[in-house]
């Protein structure tokens, strides 16, 4: 399968600026409204393919990922390629594409679609029939980094719903998806296009941990059979050691 093609909008300055000044979105996940539609998650022995979430565990401690929400756009024998869709930024397309004179743009907002790639956009659009000069995902999602499919979609005056901007991916070497999804690092989960792009994405990592991993103490014997020895009349003396882990809440 080849490679996914990008294209430089020279930016990298502006982004920089818009980050610093202006951050990330604050706003509440409880404020939302957004309704997340049964789940089915994946065993871990299935096969990541595009359109499927990549959904941080709680225990996933790390600057990028944590919390996260991946829509995984590539896989295969070569490595995976995806974006971090619930993650916004306080900023606007015209405040990182500033030579763009649709005012369309003014009302589109920017997502963090991952740590590679900073200086590059990435659309991902909704339309119930293939999109020229794009690439299908799954379902009624398509993929694009053409300047062309842009300036289209503007002029069309797409709405927010069918269409999202993103500023960077994230990507994965030969096995080393595989290897965070039997370390227990990830949901593997069946993706689901409303929720990509309907108001309120940035909560979508919140309300699928809780599916996922619902809050609460979780309690483990050291070996299952020493479950069995407790309760057992010849072992009444030898009840084995709980050790329980409380599940983090979420900041």
């Amino acid at each position: 399968m080849s490679r996914i093609q990008v294209f430089a909008l020279g930016f990298v300055s502006a982004l920089l600026l818009i980050v610093a000044l202006r951050g990330m979105s604050d706003s509440t996940p409880g404020d939302t409204g957004l309704l997340i539609p049964a789940l089915a998650p994946q065993q871990l022995d299935g096969e990541p393919a595009p359109g499927m979430f990549l959904v941080a565990t709680r225990d996933l401690m790390d600057p990028w990922f944590g919390q996260s929400v991946v829509l995984l756009l590539d896989h295969d024998d070569g490595g995976s390629l995806g974006l971090i869709v619930n993650r916004r930024f306080q900023a606007t397309l015209s405040d990182a594409i500033p030579d763009l004179e649709q005012p369309e743009a003014d009302r589109h907002p920017v997502f963090f679609g991952g740590p590679l790639g900073s200086h590059q956009v990435f659309m991902l659009l909704r339309n119930d029939k293939p999109v020229p000069q794009t690439r299908h995902i799954a379902a009624d999602i398509y993929f694009s980094a053409e300047r062309e499919v842009l300036d289209h979609a503007l002029q069309k005056q797409t709405p927010g719903n069918e269409l999202h901007f993103y500023i960077g991916y994230a990507s994965w070497m030969s096995g080393q998806l595989a290897h965070e999804l039997a370390r227990g690092s990830w949901h593997l989960v069946t993706g689901n296009a409303e929720v990509v792009f309907e108001d309120g994405a940035e909560a979508l990592w919140d309300q699928l941990i809780d599916e996922l991993e619902p809050p609460g103490i979780e309690v483990r014997f050291d070996a299952p059979g020493q479950l069995l020895a407790a309760l057992t009349d010849n072992h009444r003396d030898s009840v084995p050691a709980i050790v329980s882990r409380v599940n983090p809440a979420r900041p």
